[in-house]
């Protein structure tokens, strides 16, 4: 089955809204799980909390300097009050929930500028390969989508898309690897991962498998049956 520009269009843009909510999720499940052990009561969870904390943040110690007035926080240069950090029990180095906060917002604004670079990079090597492929040229579009994923590496839609361009090259293992160990592992309701996946074990003649991938999607995307009956009957026709 060979998508025209229009369904290529929808298929690419189908999970594109899932993919920057379930990063962000996930960063807030991760500091909200470290400011509570920070915050505990319990010293020995706090001192987990302070060593996650120190993890998440990608330091390895923090350095007093100028007779205890502040730290510097030796990869990021950045310079800490020593009121924002907890100081009980002569014990400078642990570090409080306000200093661990005031750091996570440094470092997301970090964050966030370096993967805004990425991005950049990625939209343009994902144009790229989108152009490539309406031209029939997927062997180049697998490059470009190579590269694109080299700079975004939770995309589910830069894999969905490689995979669908291993299929046209005839290449299903990888097309299948591309949908199982990394798109539904990243968003497991994306509809076009699994209409993927049923394009691949439909064409093995694989009809068993063809109609899990196909109940999957119907169960993962009831507002979508409609498309699901219409990619059905335009792949079996």
């Amino acid at each position: 089955m060979e998508l025209n520009e229009e369904s290529l269009k929808t298929w690419m843009n189908m999970d594109k809204l899932d993919e920057e909510f379930n990063n962000f999720m996930h960063r807030v499940n991760e500091v909200n799980s470290i400011v509570k052990k920070l915050a505990s009561t319990d010293k020995g969870i706090q001192k987990i909390g302070d060593e996650e904390a120190r993890q998440y943040l990608g330091n390895d110690e923090l350095k007093i300097e100028e007779d205890n007035i502040v730290l510097k926080i030796s990869s990021s240069k950045t310079m800490v009050n020593k009121k924002a950090l907890a100081m009980e029990n002569n014990s400078p180095n642990e570090m409080s929930k306000e200093a661990f906060m005031e750091e996570i917002s440094k470092d997301a604004d970090r964050r966030y500028k370096e993967r805004l670079v990425r991005k950049e990079k990625m939209e343009t090597f994902k144009k790229q390969a989108t152009l490539a492929f309406r031209r029939g040229e997927y062997e180049k579009a697998l490059v470009l989508y190579n590269k694109a994923i080299e700079q975004i590496k939770d995309s589910p839609l830069l894999y969905n898309n490689r995979a669908l361009t291993y299929i046209n090259l005839g290449f299903f293992d990888k097309a299948k690897t591309d949908l199982v160990d990394w798109a539904l592992r990243l968003n497991e309701n994306c509809l076009k991962s699994w209409l993927l996946l049923a394009k691949i074990h439909h064409l093995n003649g694989n009809q068993e498998e063809f109609e899990k991938a196909i109940f999957e999607a119907k169960q993962r995307n009831p507002d979508c049956l409609n498309f699901i009956e219409e990619f059905i009957e335009e792949l079996t026709k």
